[in-house]
């Protein structure tokens, strides 16, 4: 193709295509043949790659850099552009540097990641597990992290390389990388666990390893940083709207300016209306309680009285006119797995559990002088929105709140657990002492996790759907495993001592174990 004023043609090429990737009903996509007359047509019409052609010299001379574009054909076979970005990843200036072996002298410690950007960083590793990790991230470092996110992007100006376990190279924070011209390998399996903080490594983000110590045959190999925006009118455009996108001023729900009125930013809007949704969440059963055949009730061990509300495939076996059904009968992915930890044999054996006197005494002096719509929420019933893949559960046990939503599918990308826990029956420093357990187990189980008050919020995402599923099993076990737990956090050693028993799979906590 020439850049000339009628965007000449020079040559077409077209392959041979006897297999084509489409839509799977159940998840990602699936290969299908492709018709014999159409294994050797082209795909796109001369006039139609003329028109693609005009959108990259537009968007190339607006942005003052090559693109990186993503199109597609619509059913009337128009050229729509989806996104575009600068075009960043390109082979590196040393010959033969994608395809040399490894470096001899040097343990090596990732083989074959994926590359999402190439170059060479090389820095003491510093594994991200919570925000806080990343406001403390040094400069120069390596960040180390157990799956992708696009709040790395908070490290990036000081970030050596990336490393994460988990992650795709057509993600956001891939993206994000390429325009910060950060190297950044993903997929690397078991990084964490043979990466140490504060280790030396190099990353070789054009091969996909990570080196242990400093290997001055690959830094030879490392490009200056520049961003690839700067200067151009996109980046101007962003720098003169961002007071009204960044900062965030609505931090506290229980002000009295925790407001519509009060928002001054899409931060605040978006920290709003994230507030509102899970005050909505918990009240589904007020929808849904006084209208037959809307929720199922489920016959199982577990201690919840537990509603299923099925958008589509999360039952089966479910006859016309039932107000029942039982575990044998859930479809839904997360949900079994999440009823699967629940149901658990050591936690359905546990024997009742040692009750510290002060701990009882405060339980009971909150009910006592709870207010009247506090106390009428001890005991009502909890639900789960179901299909085969989807599962929210919105759960109300005495006074604690917990909503679980989840996505549990073969598509790796769209794979997610939120997870949130408020309340507690006892006094408020036992309720922040409970949080804060739970904050530890969810740490320990690799969720992404913040503390305010007596309240912690947990986010897990693009893993395949067996760990999900893993996940949403630990959750089950952590939910029977707290009953009562407000009661036992007599001191601050009981935050931690019951955290590692839970992680430890100690269920039964004997006398002595909280001790303080």
């Amino acid at each position: 193709m020439a850049k000339d004023q009628d965007l000449t043609i020079l040559e077409s090429k077209v392959s041979h295509k006897p297999v084509q990737l489409v839509g799977n009903p159940e998840g990602g996509l699936k290969e299908v043949p492709v018709s014999p007359d159409l294994q050797d047509s082209p795909c796109l019409t001369p006039e139609q790659i003329r028109t693609l052609a005009g959108y990259a010299v537009s968007l190339e001379n607006h942005y003052q850099s090559p693109q990186d574009i993503e199109w597609a054909l619509d059913p009337a076979g128009r050229v729509l552009v989806l996104q575009t970005r600068p075009l960043r990843v390109q082979a590196p200036e040393k010959e033969g540097a994608l395809a040399v072996p490894p470096v001899s002298g040097y343990p090596l410690l990732v083989e074959a990641g994926a590359v999402a950007f190439p170059g060479v960083g090389c820095g003491p590793a510093f594994h991200v597990r919570t925000d806080e990790d990343l406001v403390n991230f040094p400069e120069g470092a390596v960040l180390v992290a157990r799956h992708s996110s696009a709040k790395f992007v908070l490290a990036m100006p000081k970030a050596q390389a990336i490393v994460t376990e988990s992650g795709s190279v057509a993600g956001h924070m891939a993206a994000v990388a390429r325009e910060f011209g950060v190297p950044t390998v993903l997929d690397a399996h078991a990084a964490t666990s043979v990466i140490p903080p504060g280790l030396e490594i190099t990353v070789d983000a054009y091969t996909g390893r990570v080196y242990e110590g400093r290997v001055p045959e690959l830094l030879a190999l490392e490009r200056p940083r520049e961003s690839s925006l700067k200067d151009t009118p996109v980046y101007q455009a962003l720098r003169r709207v961002a007071d009204f996108i960044v900062p965030l001023h609505l931090v506290d729900p229980k002000s009295p300016d925790f407001r519509p009125e009060a928002c001054h930013s899409l931060h605040d809007l978006g920290r709003l209306v994230h507030e509102y949704s899970y005050t909505e969440m918990f009240q589904i059963s007020d929808l849904v309680s006084h209208r037959e055949g809307v929720a199922l009730k489920l016959q199982a061990p577990i201690p919840l009285d537990l509603y299923l509300i099925d958008l589509g495939d999360g039952l089966t076996g479910v006859k016309e006119g039932a107000s029942k059904v039982t575990l044998e009968q859930v479809a839904s992915a997360p949900l079994k797995a999440l009823l699967q930890g629940m149901t658990h044999k050591d936690l359905q054996t546990m024997e009742p559990r040692p009750i510290e006197l002060s701990g009882f005494f405060s339980v009971m002096r909150e009910q006592v002088l709870a207010p009247p719509k506090e106390a009428e929420r001890f005991g009502e019933r909890s639900y789960a929105i179901i299909s085969d893949k989807y599962l929210n559960f919105s759960s109300r046990v005495g006074y604690h709140y917990c909503v679980l939503d989840a996505y549990c599918g073969k598509t790796v990308n769209k794979n997610y657990i939120t997870f949130s826990f408020k309340g507690g029956a006892a006094d408020e420093v036992r309720r922040q002492r409970r949080v804060r357990a739970l904050a530890i187990v969810l740490i320990g189980l690799d969720f992404t996790v913040e503390v305010k008050g007596d309240r912690v919020d947990a986010r897990l995402q693009k893993y395949p759907c067996p760990v999900i599923a893993e996940k949403l099993d630990q959750l089950g076990r952590l939910l029977h495993f707290t009953r009562q737990m407000d009661m036992l956090m007599a001191g601050e050693t009981s935050v931690e001592a019951v955290a590692q028993n839970f992680l430890a799979g100690n269920y039964h906590l004997e006398p002595g174990l909280l001790e303080h």
